[in-house]
């Protein structure tokens, strides 16, 4: 990979989860009340409150401890165990705190070492791979989370994908 085509995965990963993803969740947050955001369809069902937390928590470990070197400390089964009502508020200034972090490891990142082994995840990978699953992990519970803020609103939501900024 030549450092153009480096350069422009990590612009991909950037957008999409600093700015495309994310506005798209903070939209969801916006239009529902706390009551919906921490509805769950059963007991074994994630509330979108709880996506949101993970979406932070991994967000702040693969690309901010992982790939930046921060020092943050995961708690990965509270993101999930959460039952408080915590705000569309604090969510999302939880999640800019997260997505800040990716942001500036993102921005600052060397192309270069893209390639590079990282022994920091439960098994040795490259830091491309951790940014692209990152980003795929990221946009599958967007999804989630937008599939159930219509099922909560149904015309909550509408033509998001063309009104949420890509870059």
């Amino acid at each position: 990979m030549n450092s153009s085509e480096a350069s422009e995965f990590l612009e991909i990963v950037r957008s999409r989860i600093v700015v495309h993803l994310t506005a798209q969740i903070k939209i969801c947050l916006n239009v529902l009340n706390d009551k919906q955001i921490w509805w769950r369809p059963n007991e074994s069902s994630n509330a979108i409150g709880n996506l949101v937390l993970h979406c932070a928590g991994s967000t702040r470990y693969y690309i901010g401890h992982v790939v930046g070197n921060t020092d943050y400390t995961r708690k990965r089964e509270s993101e999930f165990s959460e039952r408080r009502e915590i705000t569309a508020a604090e969510l999302t200034a939880t999640l800019d705190i997260a997505i800040s972090e990716a942001d500036k490891v993102i921005t600052n990142f060397d192309p270069s070492r893209l390639l590079e082994q990282t022994s920091r995840t439960p098994k040795p990978t490259t830091l491309m791979n951790v940014l692209a699953l990152q980003l795929a992990h990221f946009s599958t519970h967007t999804g989630q989370i937008l599939f159930a803020t219509k099922l909560l609103q149904s015309d909550a939501i509408d033509d998001l994908w063309r009104n949420t900024p890509s870059q």
